[in-house]
Parts: structure tokens; sequence; C-alpha cells
């Protein structure tokens, strides 16, 4: 798997995306290869929602996780301000190819530390918000940096948590100017079905964007990346057949993320994605994922919440399937 393949190769533009795809699906075992690919996992989902293996097993870990609610903040906290820390003191835009004028990359950092201290977290997330939005503006690319944009809004929802040092300071100053609302958790109540939307739009739009723009719009970045590791020696097909299938599979999952389809199974698959990227690809800057990391992991505490298709459709279907089983 490729991720981020534009940190790690710097080719000449690629000229005709669409050219490109069409000769990759035109080559003889393309096609067939993506079908087979598709017909298995549907194969695998629909075993799977029938015979439920280890059903008892995927409760109780769902139970766990959901208890794990509490360290949400802290989780994404750090996975914002790293990214923010790590971008900022080199002097980046958000992603190792822009360049940050000194003022944005100061303020990187200085939003990157209030995030990991827990100190004004809510405007910190919230400028850190802005400043991604208006360098999109200027930098469409950054689109791939999504996941950055979702761990801030879901910042600015739930606030600092614990530990923090807003939470500290308003037990030290209980009455203090805005102290109840710095420490309120908005996604509580009402509002607690916006923190996993906000997490799939952030996680599986990177993963979208990944798939379609780092692999088939910058196509020979991507095919750059397949000669420079060999990757050819480790599944023998074509370099297209390696760019086209990464981009079918980044794309595919980034989807099922954003429709919250086996939302939990997902986002560990989105982790183990990620991990065996960083490995595969040693001058990948580590960094430039942790967000991705962070929201993989989220999403395993919070599931896909009320607007998925858990929720709407797997869910009811599952109960189904289970009463006429019994």
């Amino acid at each position: 798997m490729i991720l981020h393949v534009d940190y790690v190769t710097d080719p000449e533009p690629s000229p005709d995306p669409i050219g490109f795809l069409l000769d990759a699906l035109a080559q003889p075992a393309t096609i067939p290869m993506l079908l087979a690919g598709f017909v298995v996992v549907g194969l695998l989902v629909l075993t799977w929602a029938w015979f439920r293996p280890l059903e008892e097993a995927r409760l109780r870990f769902i139970e766990r996780a959901e208890g794990y609610h509490e360290y949400l903040p802290w989780i994404i906290r750090l996975s914002a301000g790293l990214v923010l820390i790590g971008a900022g003191l080199s002097r980046v835009l958000f992603e190792p190819r822009i360049d940050a004028p000194p003022v944005a990359a100061f303020g990187l950092t200085a939003i990157g530390f209030l995030l990991l201290l827990g100190f004004a977290v809510r405007p910190a997330a919230l400028l850190g918000l802005a400043v991604y939005a208006v360098s999109l503006v200027f930098h469409p690319q950054l689109v791939m940096m999504l996941d950055v944009a979702g761990a801030l809004a879901v910042a600015a929802v739930l606030g600092p948590g614990r530990p923090s040092l807003d939470d500290l300071l308003r037990a030290a100053f209980p009455r203090g100017p805005g102290a109840k609302a710095a420490t309120k958790d908005f996604a509580a109540g009402r509002y607690d079905d916006v923190v996993p939307l906000l997490v799939r739009i952030g996680l599986g739009g990177a993963f979208v964007a990944s798939g379609i723009v780092d692999k088939l719009v910058i196509y020979d970045q991507a095919l750059e990346a397949v000669r420079k590791y060999g990757l050819t020696s480790v599944v023998p097909v074509s370099p297209e057949m390696w760019v086209v299938g990464a981009a079918v599979v980044e794309t595919s999952l980034g989807m099922a993320v954003l429709f919250g389809t086996l939302t939990r199974f997902s986002a560990i698959v989105g982790f183990v994605v990620l991990t065996q990227a960083l490995f595969a690809l040693p001058d990948d800057p580590v960094i430039a994922h942790v967000a991705l990391f962070g929201l993989s992991s989220a999403l395993v505490v919070v599931g896909g919440g009320r607007w998925s298709l858990d929720w709407a459709l797997l869910r009811p279907l599952g109960e189904r399937l289970r009463r006429r089983a019994a």
C-alpha cells in the first residue's frame, strides 16, 4: 500500500490521469483482479453477517471500547497537536511539501502546543481550523490533510477533557470567567452524534483524497514510489496495476468510513494500512500521519454513530438475521 507518495517522490506533474486510468484498466489482468477482490470482500461480509462468528467477543469488545469515551479529548488533542507542532517547527503548511511563511509556522506551533497542554482548547482548535480553511483555498492539495481538519473540529466540540490545563484552572478558579464553558463537552446530550460524523468525515475524506488525488491525479508520483521501493517484487503485477489497486483500496476504505459501513472494522483496517505504509516507506514522515492514527483510534471508540449505514441498515439487518437464526 502507498500512502501520501508525494512525500517520498518528486517527479514531473502527471499529464493525463484519465488516460492513465483507462490504459491501466485495459490491461488484461486488471478488471478480473478488481472484480475478484470485490467479490471476495462481498462474500466475506455476507458470510459474517449471516453466521456472526465470535459475536459475543465482538460485543464485549464494543462495550469496552465505548467505555473509553473519557479519553477521546486527549486522543484528539494529541493527534492534531503533534501534527501542527511538527508542521510549524518544519516550517511547512500542514503537509511536508508546502512551505509556510514564518508567521504561519509560528502560529501552527503555538496552536499545537496549546492543544497538547489543553489550554484554551476550543479557541485554539477553531483558529487552527480557520488557518486550514484559508490554506485550502490557496493549496487545494491540502484536501489530503482532511484528517487534521477533522481532528480540530472534534477538539472544538469535545473541549479539553482530562488531563488538561483548562481542567486544572477550572478546579483552581471555579468562578473564573468562562470556566464552565471552557471545559464543557458539547458532544454530551443532543450533540453526541456530531463527533462520530466529524471523525468519519476527517478520516474517510483523507483516505478518499489519498486514493484519488495521490494515486490517480498525480499518478507519476505513485508510479515512481512503486519503482523506488520495488513494490512489484512484493506483489508481482505491473506498476500501473499497483497504483490502481492502491487507489481502489484506499478509496473504498475511505468510502466505507465516510458512510459508516462496518465502521469499527474499517477503522481497524485503516490503522493496519497506515502502519504497513509507514514500514513500507521508511522515509515517509511519520508526523504527517499522526492525525490519521488518532482518528482511526477514536472511531474504534465511538463507532459510526446514528448518521451511518451501520445504524440505518446493518444494525436492523443484523437484528433480523439473529431473530431468524434463533
